[in-house]
């Protein structure tokens, strides 16, 4: 019997707000379809992290982890809207359920810079690298996101990703989408048949432009 496939979905921070959130949550918690791994990103309390650097410009190590205590907490609330989502730090719990990424102070483990190159997109590339999964979802607040392949360095100019994604998808073979929060019921779909979907980031001139 074929192993059931796992996916890394990183909801945005943005969406913490969004009655979309609780929805995303939910889908990937739901049995049944491909284990979806959930990362959620800083939103607004890691844009508050990016504005206090700003203005007193202290190290900028201590602002990435201040970012990721940011993430930490968003996960906090999204594991009291999806308690059936198995937090963990560095190992995937056993089986087959959903699971959240309550990250550590310390993500060098995940060979990646500690500055603002990197946000939560290029974490969660990272971890499902490590983690060795089956694909990466980056879910956007942005709506116009088609199901195409797209030039990652393209998305990172436009800042629909960060700027170290580029470099980082060079060197991984974990393939990576970015979706509309609008994408849920696609999504879902693609879920229960473990069937990919999505705008397909590729480095490079492999990309055909978004």
């Amino acid at each position: 019997m074929p192993k059931p496939c796992t996916w890394v979905v990183k909801l945005g921070g943005s969406l913490i707000h969004d009655v979309s959130f609780a929805r995303w949550l939910a889908a990937c918690a739901a049995p049944g379809g491909a284990r979806c791994v959930v990362v959620v990103g800083g939103g607004p309390a890691a844009d508050e992290v990016r504005a206090l650097h700003a203005r007193w410009r202290f190290d900028e190590g201590l602002a990435h982890a201040l970012a990721i205590d940011a993430m930490r907490l968003n996960a906090r609330v999204a594991h009291a809207l999806a308690p059936s989502l198995q937090r963990f730090a560095r190992t995937l719990p056993d089986g087959q359920g959903g699971a959240l990424w309550s990250p550590l102070d310390d993500c060098s483990w995940l060979g990646v810079p500690a500055n603002w190159t990197v946000t939560s997109d290029s974490l969660a590339v990272a971890l499902a690298d490590v983690l060795g999964v089956d694909a990466v979802y980056l879910v956007k607040s942005r709506a116009d996101l088609a199901a195409v392949d797209a030039d990652v360095d393209a998305c990172a100019a436009d800042g629909l990703v960060d700027t170290y994604l580029p470099c980082l998808l060079r060197h991984v073979r974990v393939p990576v989408f970015a979706l509309s929060r609008g994408a849920l019921v696609r999504f879902e779909r693609a879920r229960g048949d473990s069937q990919l979907c999505g705008m397909r980031l590729l480095a490079g001139a492999a990309g055909r432009g978004t």
